[in-house]
C-alpha cells in the first residue's frame, strides 16, 4: 500500500512539473501560419517563452510580471544563467546577434550611475538583445553555424534558469524558472 501511494505521489509530482511548461499556438494573421511557443510563468508572475520564427531563428523572450508596472533598466539588461554554466549578459543592440567570446565585445555600456565604459567582462558570455520596457528578447539559435552558446541544449538538459536584472528604479531583482518539462515543450515547438 505504501509503495502504491509513493508511486502515485511521484507520478502526480512529475506530471505537475511538466504542467509548468505549456505549448501555446497562435496564428499570424498576415501570413496565415500557425506558430507555437514553449512558455512558463513562475509563482511571481514572470514569464519565459521560447519560439521559432518563420526564418528559423529561435528566440528567448523574458517578460516582467503583469502584477506590477515595473520596467527594466534602460542601461543594464538581464543576466541569465542555466544551472552552474557560465552566465550570459544581455547587452542592447539594434540587431539581435551573438557575440562569441573570442571576438571580444566593443559595446559601449552606460551604467546606472551615468558612467560610460567599453571594458570587456570575459567572466560571462554576451548576447545582443532587444529591450522593451517590460521584456527583453534575444536569439538563442540561428542555425547550426550559430548555435548561440548551446542555450537550447542547456534549456533541454538543465534544472533551473535564473535571471538577475535591474529595474528602472534601480532595484535589483532575481527570479528563476524550473526547466523540468522544458525539453518536451521545446521538442513540440522548435524542432
Amino acid at each position: 500500500m505504501n509503495k502504491l501511494l509513493l508511486t502515485l505521489a511521484f507520478s502526480f509530482f512529475s506530471a505537475s512539473l511538466w504542467a509548468d511548461w505549456q505549448v501555446e499556438s497562435f496564428e499570424h494573421s498576415a501570413s496565415n501560419t500557425v506558430r507555437s511557443s514553449a512558455m512558463i510563468r513562475n509563482e511571481a508572475g514572470f514569464e519565459l517563452a521560447i519560439f521559432k520564427s518563420t526564418e528559423g531563428i529561435v528566440w528567448m523572450d523574458f517578460s516582467l510580471s503583469d502584477n506590477s508596472f515595473d520596467e527594466l533598466s534602460q542601461n543594464q539588461l538581464p543576466i541569465f544563467q542555466i544551472d552552474q554554466q557560465k552566465p550570459v549578459q544581455m547587452i542592447r543592440g539594434f540587431v539581435a546577434t551573438i557575440v562569441p567570446a573570442d571576438e571580444g565585445i566593443n559595446a559601449i555600456i552606460v551604467g546606472d550611475e551615468g558612467t560610460i565604459t567599453t571594458e570587456k567582462d570575459f567572466s560571462m558570455n554576451h548576447i545582443v538583445a532587444e529591450r522593451l520596457p517590460e521584456r527583453v528578447i534575444c536569439p538563442i539559435f540561428q542555425g547550426a553555424s550559430r548555435p548561440h552558446l548551446g542555450t537550447i541544449e542547456a534549456l533541454s538538459q538543465g534544472k533551473t534558469i535564473t535571471f538577475n536584472f535591474v529595474l528602472l528604479d534601480g532595484k535589483k531583482v532575481q527570479t528563476s524558472f524550473s526547466l523540468a518539462g522544458a525539453k518536451q515543450a521545446l521538442e513540440k515547438t522548435i524542432k
